[in-house]
């Protein structure tokens, strides 16, 4: 199928994801100090390949899209960092929520989920951009011991896009905040300079990882203005 190069930028965006509820759910109750098995800000890959200035603005609550790419199982990855107003719990259990993402992200019309078990999940994004659809399926594996999870396309799947992959790794600030390192890697079925899927990328990235942050923030219950559930099923008579 055609697509354009704005869909790319998307369904980078769409990282923003994956993989399957399974953490504890976090609570007002929780004891202070990180979970076990967490990391902090303080570890040395919390911040790693971003500048000073980088690093103060992140603190001060801007979404910064790193200079330089992140190789990631043979992709240079577009990557970004930013803090949730959330603890790391109750971060970790809605960003597994991802095929709740159609409440929030833009042009996505439905996310819904495939199956889920233990160690990951498998979710179905449907977008349309300007007149264009665009369907795959992601498979996502998540690491509750590390708070952090991956993505790649579902082989088995007639997918609309060549390749999808990438991260998310959380990181402990404090009882009220939680830093986030994602990367993500698109490509279509069809040729587009690289020089375009990064300009792309960066430009429209940060909106979308912004109302993600919202949705968290607000604890899952923010919407998107258009948002329509996907009609339920009918039963059978």
């Amino acid at each position: 199928m055609r697509s354009r190069p704005t869909t790319i930028s998307l369904i980078l965006a769409l990282g923003l994801w994956l993989c399957a509820a399974g953490a504890g759910a976090a609570g007002a109750n929780q004891p202070a100090g990180p979970p076990a098995g967490a990391m902090t800000d303080k570890d040395p890959s919390a911040y790693q390949g971003m500048t000073a200035d980088q690093i103060a603005r992140v603190k001060k609550g801007e979404i910064v899209i790193l200079d330089q790419p992140q190789s990631f199982e043979g992709r240079q990855l577009i990557t970004a960092a930013f803090i949730f107003n959330q603890d790391l719990n109750t971060v970790w259990t809605l960003m597994l929520q991802g095929w709740r993402q159609e409440e929030y992200l833009p042009h996505l019309e439905h996310s819904p989920l495939i199956r889920k078990w233990d160690s990951g999940d498998h979710i179905e994004y449907q977008i349309k951009v300007a007149g264009v659809e665009v369907k795959y399926r992601v498979l996502g594996t998540h690491d509750n011991s590390r708070y952090y999870c991956t993505w790649k396309l579902d082989p088995a799947f007639k997918n609309d896009m060549k390749e999808v992959t990438g991260f998310w790794q959380y990181y402990w600030v404090d009882e009220h905040h939680t830093l986030g390192r994602y990367g993500s890697y698109a490509e279509t079925g069809f040729w587009v300079p690289a020089f375009i899927r990064d300009f792309l990328t960066r430009r429209d990235l940060p909106e979308s990882l912004n109302v993600q942050r919202r949705w968290v923030d607000s604890g899952g219950t923010w919407r998107k203005l258009d948002y329509q559930p996907a009609p339920k099923p009918k039963e059978s008579p």
